[in-house]
C-alpha cells in the first residue's frame, strides 16, 4: 500500500514567464532551469515552459525543501498519453531515496493567463 509523503501546489502568471524568458537573461534562465528534453517539448510555447516552472515548485514543496536546482526535477510527458511525469535527478533525487519516495504523482494545466501543478509524492 501507498502512502502520502507530500504535497504540493503552484501557480505561475504566464505574462511573467513571458518576460522573464525575453532577452539575454531570459535565454540564461531557460538554460538553467529547463533540461534539454523540456525546452524541446515546449519550443516557444511560454504557457508549457510556465506549466513546467509551476510542476518544478510543487515538487520542491511537496519534498519541504525549497528551490534546490531547476534541472533536478525534469517535467517529462508519456509518449502514449501525453499525461506528464516527473523524472528525479540530483540532490533532491538523493534526498527522494532517503525517504524512500517510490514516485512523485503531477497534475498540470493551465489558462490564457495562469500555469498551475500540484505534486503528491508517494511512499
Amino acid at each position: 500500500m501507498s502512502d502520502v509523503a507530500g504535497l504540493g501546489i503552484d501557480i505561475v502568471d504566464i505574462r511573467k514567464m513571458k518576460k522573464t524568458t525575453s532577452g539575454k537573461i531570459g535565454k540564461r534562465f531557460i538554460e538553467n532551469t529547463f533540461t534539454k528534453n523540456e525546452r524541446i517539448c515546449a519550443g516557444k510555447n511560454i504557457a508549457k515552459l510556465a506549466t513546467n516552472f509551476a510542476a518544478k515548485e510543487a515538487v520542491y514543496k511537496a519534498f519541504g525543501t525549497g528551490w534546490i536546482e531547476g534541472k533536478d526535477v525534469e517535467v517529462l510527458r508519456n509518449r502514449e498519453t501525453g499525461a506528464p511525469q516527473i523524472r528525479l535527478h540530483g540532490k533532491i533525487k538523493r534526498i527522494a531515496k532517503e525517504r524512500k519516495i517510490k514516485g512523485v504523482l503531477v497534475s498540470l494545466s493551465f489558462t490564457d493567463d495562469y500555469a498551475v501543478a500540484a505534486a503528491i509524492l508517494i511512499r
